[in-house]
């Protein structure tokens, strides 16, 4: 006789195998095909795909009815891949859910779907939503061992896209986007700004150039970190600069190169900032490593981990 746990476990396993097997066409079903622009075809089995797709097809083995289908061309040629094979499709256009930031950097890009939680130096904890096709919202905390919460770091991010339009005449679109941040270093410091920035987004590319404003009424800061105390001057009225570029490499739908320019105040050209690094990325994940050059001179190496589980 079979026990009544092996019995649970029996019309467990049942379920698991029904749920997959009803649901094993949504991904195809749901999709609306642009039989115009490349898709990016992750299967299964962790092999990926890149190419177009030349029509929808079903019940195409009658002996094996693998079910619905799609017939995709690859450079390599056509081939069928069917629903139960898939794990995820993606335009490719949309493949990459990171355009909203180059590193520190926002884009004029909005967020939209693409929420995610991230990581800055391994201390630094940070996430950002989309709310509609427009604004997007970002925050932060500092979690530096051995000094007290009131000496960390925190930041707010709100930011609308009040401009994207594609080209008529060339691949590619423009986009204007107008926010606001506070930041507070110590939670006795905080630092203002309004800023606007512009992207210029290409088939592998996005060009950002922005400027920001510092408002308040605080000329000078210090600040406090355990035993330290370190003053600096940012002058109310200050107006920054900031430039980013982020670029995929040709043979590769995973590797981008990331570079900001940043300088706080264009009244002072020294206080200027240049990162260089690259980006490794799929729908999931992202991790950045590069350098950022001060003037002074140093540099320093920096990293950041964003995941977009949704």
């Amino acid at each position: 006789m079979i026990s009544s746990t092996t019995k649970s476990i029996l019309i467990f396993i049942n379920l698991i195998l029904f749920f997959n097997l009803n649901l094993s066409s949504e991904v195809l079903e749901k999709l609306e095909i642009s039989y115009d622009k490349e898709y990016i075809i992750k299967l299964k089995n962790g092999d990926l795909f890149s190419g177009y797709i030349v029509e929808k097809i079903e019940n195409d083995n009658a002996k094996e009815n693998e079910g619905l289908g799609i017939k995709f061309k690859t450079e390599l040629g056509k081939t069928i891949i069917y629903d139960y094979q898939i794990s995820q499709i993606y335009l490719k256009e949309s493949y990459y859910r990171h355009k909203h930031r180059v590193f520190l950097l926002p884009t004029a890009e909005p967020i939209k779907g693409d929420h995610f939680v991230g990581n800055y130096e391994l201390l630094f904890f940070y996430g950002g939503v989309g709310i509609g096709d427009n604004i997007s919202i970002t925050a932060g905390t500092s979690v530096v061992p051995f000094i007290n919460r009131n000496e960390q770091f925190t930041t707010m991010n709100l930011k609308v896209t009040v401009y994207d339009e594609k080209f008529e005449s060339m691949e590619g679109k423009a986009s204007i986007a107008v926010g606001g941040n506070l930041a507070f270093i110590n939670h006795n410091n905080n630092f203002q700004h309004l800023y606007a920035v512009a992207s210029f987004t290409s088939y592998k590319s996005i060009l950002t150039g922005g400027f920001f404003y510092k408002l308040g009424n605080q000329d000078l800061y210090t600040l406090k970190f355990a035993n330290e105390r370190i003053p600096i001057s940012y002058f109310n009225g200050s107006m920054g600069l900031g430039l980013g570029l982020d670029t995929k490499f040709s043979n590769s739908n995973d590797l981008h190169f990331i570079g900001e320019m940043w300088n706080s105040d264009i009244a002072t050209p020294t206080n200027t900032a240049v990162l260089l690094g690259l980006r490794l990325t799929n729908s999931k994940f992202s991790s950045d490593f590069g350098i950022m050059f001060f003037t002074q001179p140093f540099a320093v190496p920096v990293f950041n981990f964003v995941w977009t589980p949704f």
